[in-house]
């Protein structure tokens, strides 16, 4: 048993530490989403960019977050693991392994709250008006990427749980695990909810520049019929068609769908380990 828990806590801190250094080097690819979207000059979007980026690898504010972690997760009994041990230096091996996985799940959250904060404050930027044209739903693909990275970790840390005695068979545990999963959906959606406000507003403001065209367009046809001014109303009603059709959210169903099975599968686990528990088995 012993051998086993050490082993998934060694995945699971490699696994942190991998998504961190990930999550580092993809930050690059926001800027240049940024820059095709917000309507800011390109020097101002940088500084913005590499501002934000400072204060989500703030390493001082990173390290004091983990550590806070830690003590929260040992105040609340956590930590407490009913495995025996051969020795002291096995003890000490395991217990140490398992701050450590803990400590780079909080430096892990410190990311992913300021990541939703930093999602949240692209909503508040100005948005340029051909922004629903180009790639702005690559904000809503990158997000999904961290949010179902997060969710891997959280699924083996509940396998975990199930396998470590004294599993989830005390409440604090079970409220613990199953609260991840709520942090994990309103990680995911809440940041966007802005986004998708900024999203709302624009196409409103461009329906309302279309506007204008589409009726210039419309009147030529019945005033004077040519061939020529048929064929532009017809293109007009192609880009009206095309603006209906946009999307209002960054993120599609796919990535929701990804995400939720992520999140419910070890929930479903729990729910069975807890069954099973009361049943006796």
């Amino acid at each position: 048993m012993y051998l086993d828990a050490f082993c998934i806590i060694s995945a699971i801190t490699a696994m942190e530490g991998m998504i961190i250094s990930w999550a580092y080097n993809k930050w690059d690819a926001f800027q240049g989403i940024l820059l095709g979207i917000v309507d800011l000059p390109k020097e101002k979007i940088i500084e913005l960019s590499r501002r934000q980026a400072s204060e989500i690898f703030n390493n001082q504010r990173m390290i004091a977050f983990a550590l806070l972690f830690i003590l929260f997760v040992h105040l609340i009994g956590i930590d407490h693991h009913e495995l025996s041990f051969s020795s002291d230096l096995s003890y000490l091996a395991f217990k140490s392994a398992y701050y450590l996985a803990v400590y780079l799940e909080g430096a892990g959250l410190y990311i992913l709250f300021m990541t939703a904060l930093a999602v949240h404050n692209i909503g508040l930027l100005p948005l340029r008006l051909d922004a629903l044209y180009s790639d702005f739903h690559s904000i809503g693909t990158i997000y999904s990427q961290f949010t179902i990275c997060a969710a891997m970790v959280y699924i083996v840390w509940g396998f975990f749980q199930i396998v470590v005695p004294p599993q989830f068979s005390s409440l604090q545990t079970i409220i613990w695990f199953s609260g991840f999963a709520l942090v994990l959906f309103a990680y995911f959606l809440l940041p966007q909810y802005s986004i998708h406000k900024m999203m709302i507003s624009t196409k409103k403001e461009r329906f309302e520049l279309f506007s204008s065209q589409l009726k210039a367009a419309m009147d030529g046809p019945f005033e004077v019929p040519t061939d020529e001014n048929v064929s532009c109303l017809k293109d007009v009603l192609m880009v009206q068609d095309k603006l209906n059709k946009m999307s209002e959210w960054p993120f599609g169903w796919r990535e929701l769908l990804y995400i939720a099975v992520v999140i419910l599968i070890p929930l479903i686990l729990i729910m069975l380990e807890i069954a099973l528990g009361i049943a006796g088995i």
